[in-house]
């Protein structure tokens, strides 16, 4: 992702030792990890075990697996109050380790189970801590599935589920403003935009302004697909073809103020023709006879301007000429 390969010097001969000596230590590990599992051992000590394992190596889900069977079997696990503590105990650890491998499945999935066990949850707590670790890596899925997940027992827990949802909204403009390729940022926004639009009781003036963050990510990055891909979503979940019909006049005029700009952005050029398309389909005779030939004359432009792609656009002017009687080629 833009950063350079860092070139790593050759270890030197104690180095070599001492790394022999970490894998021997933790293939024994591993070893007698995997014996108390199979032997069905359920202990404080055996849990313990699996700490110092997963510190080395957050990848071991039937270790995670163990660890959730060995919490489960311990005595303590019916005080509720002793759980609470072992659990809270469980997350500290997890927060701990989660910095170093921000993309484990395991770990995330070992924190949801965690959070589902524990007799008191604090969802607001959680959900800023998950902001914390979103900070690390803005982009992270992981990161926001779990934030989704966290969201909706806080929804579940407040009696204003409206003001969570109005909460987790305004966060996704925060992380889109910060960064418009942000595809889990804006992945996350369309989740949340259907109940935003029933609780404010004023749809144009909602889509309005996501038209211009759309709008302000595409003069900001052109190329970016997530502000594009967003675009066609609110296209479709359009009720009416009229409200469909209006904001696809409102794309066609912004992309053609951004190509005065950047005459050979590929991504205006081909969301242009998509835009003429779309709107033939909805509205025959919407389409002028000049924004055919625009459609299909830049269609001959991106040809040249992305011959990676020239069979789809060799395609499309067919497609697009039959349809309006137009010899295209």
């Amino acid at each position: 992702h833009g950063r350079r390969r860092q070139h790593e010097r050759e270890p030197t001969a104690d180095e070599k030792v001492q790394a022999q000596q970490r894998v021997e230590r933790y293939c024994a590990l591993s070893t007698q990890v995997a014996e108390l599992k199979a032997a069905n051992t359920y202990t404080v000590e055996a849990l313990s075990l699996t700490k110092q394992l997963l510190e080395q190596n957050t990848e071991l889900h039937s270790v995670w697996n163990y660890r959730r069977q060995i919490f489960m079997h311990l005595d303590s696990w019916q005080d509720m109050d002793a759980r609470q503590q072992a659990l809270e105990r469980e997350l500290a650890f997890l927060l701990e380790i989660i910095t170093k491998n921000i993309k484990s499945y395991w770990m995330w999935n070992h924190r949801v189970w965690a959070l589902g066990a524990l007799p008191r949850p604090e969802w607001q707590r959680e959900l800023g801590l998950v902001a914390k670790l979103l900070a690390l890596d803005a982009r992270n899925y992981h990161g926001w599935n779990y934030r989704r997940f966290v969201v909706a027992h806080l929804r579940a827990a407040r009696e204003d589920a409206g003001a969570v949802d109005e909460q987790e909204f305004a966060f996704t403009t925060e992380q889109i403003t910060r960064d418009c390729a942000n595809h889990a940022a804006w992945h996350n926004r369309s989740k949340l935009l259907p109940a935003i639009l029933a609780q404010r009781g004023e749809p144009q003036a909602v889509l309005q302004a996501e038209t211009d963050l759309i709008l302000n990510a595409i003069y900001t990055d052109p190329d970016d697909q997530n502000a594009w891909l967003y675009y066609d979503w609110l296209l479709d979940i359009q009720t009416s073809d009229t409200d469909r019909v209006r904001l696809l006049r409102g794309k066609v005029a912004a992309i053609r103020e951004l190509l005065e700009l950047e005459e050979d952005g590929k991504w205006p050029l081909v969301e242009l023709v998509g835009a003429f398309a779309e709107l033939d389909k909805l509205q025959p005779g919407a389409v002028t006879d000049a924004e055919k030939g625009e459609a299909l004359e830049t269609l001959r432009r991106l040809k040249s301007i992305d011959p990676l792609h020239i069979g789809r656009y060799t395609d499309m002017l067919r497609t697009l000429g039959g349809r309006w009687g137009t010899l295209a080629t």
